[in-house]
């Protein structure tokens, strides 16, 4: 039975570039999350966005609730059947480690990650390369029964986690380097990434569960202060689908001196309808042409 009878995005963002471009060159890129399905077209030779949606629904069961809702997009959504030159689908999962390159061993790359976390039914355990000068090794769990699904859907093998694209998009900021640390923040539904760097160099990244503001900015002092960092230096830089107006971003205003949003990347063009919406709403999407 299917959760909803019918399924609309919550943002819908083209316009004629979209209709005059041939889309047999250009990439689809996908992102999967928790009740969260979205994508953007891509064109490589331009390097412009052409078009994005982004469908949102509650699920009652992960696995079960949101590959229901899956279907129902390809149900109504018919550019996803385009015959794009290829497709990317990232997933948005909880459950992924780093582990760096050199001490990496592809037949043991469940034994990484289930030191962090549990074993679950139906998962597939997969693995992400980073390139240089990172050197890292993304293992990360998906549900199996989604991850066929798409692949089906899509022809393709082309499968990436989220924090891959966003490991790569850091690297293109400015503050990337700053001495005295930088953390980013990328909310999604009642979780949130944070990745410290410090000089340039990751120092921690992390998902974390939170109910309110207040328990953002708890875990964010924390992880600075283990780390010998100061929350009143370091530069804090929040993405996600909220508003200056959101419990997450006053409560981070009251204690975080330097707090800024993340912007979009500076080295692509984006139709101006999507100029039109904040960056930092889907920064973790716009970052997946990075890995195409």
């Amino acid at each position: 039975m299917s959760v909803l009878s019918h399924i609309h995005p919550a943002f819908t963002v083209d316009d004629a570039t979209l209709l005059e471009t041939d889309l047999t060159t250009c990439h689809l890129l996908v992102m999967v999350g928790q009740g969260t399905f979205s994508y953007v077209v891509f064109d490589p030779h331009a390097k412009r966005f052409l078009a994005l949606k982004s469908y949102n629904f509650q699920p009652q069961k992960l696995a079960v609730a949101d590959l229901e809702m899956i279907e129902q997009v390809f149900d109504a959504d018919k550019l996803l059947f385009t015959a794009f030159r290829s497709v990317l689908i990232a997933f948005d999962t909880a459950d992924s480690t780093l582990v760096p390159e050199k001490h990496y061993n592809s037949q043991l790359k469940k034994d990484y990650l289930h030191l962090v976390y549990p074993e679950k039914l139906q998962e597939a355990v997969l693995a992400d390369m980073l390139p240089a000068p990172l050197s890292l090794v993304n293992v990360y769990a998906v549900d199996k029964d989604l991850v066929g699904f798409l692949r089906k859907e899509f022809s393709t093998d082309r499968v990436v986690h989220a924090h891959s694209a966003l490991l790569q998009a850091h690297a293109f900021d400015f503050d990337f380097r700053n001495t005295d640390g930088v953390a980013y923040i990328t909310v999604q539904r009642n979780r949130f990434c944070l990745t410290i760097y410090a000089g340039g160099k990751l120092i921690n990244q992390q998902e974390l569960h939170f109910e309110t503001g207040l328990d953002v900015v708890y875990h964010l002092v924390n992880a600075l202060r283990l780390l010998g960092l100061d929350e009143q230096r370091v530069k804090v830089k929040l993405g996600g689908a909220i508003a200056n107006d959101s419990q997450v971003y006053q409560e981070l205003h009251k204690f975080i001196p330097q707090l800024e949003w993340v912007q979009r990347l500076p080295e692509f063009q984006y139709i101006s309808k999507m100029q039109e919406i904040p960056g930092y709403y889907f920064h973790n999407l716009y970052a997946l042409a990075l890995c195409v």
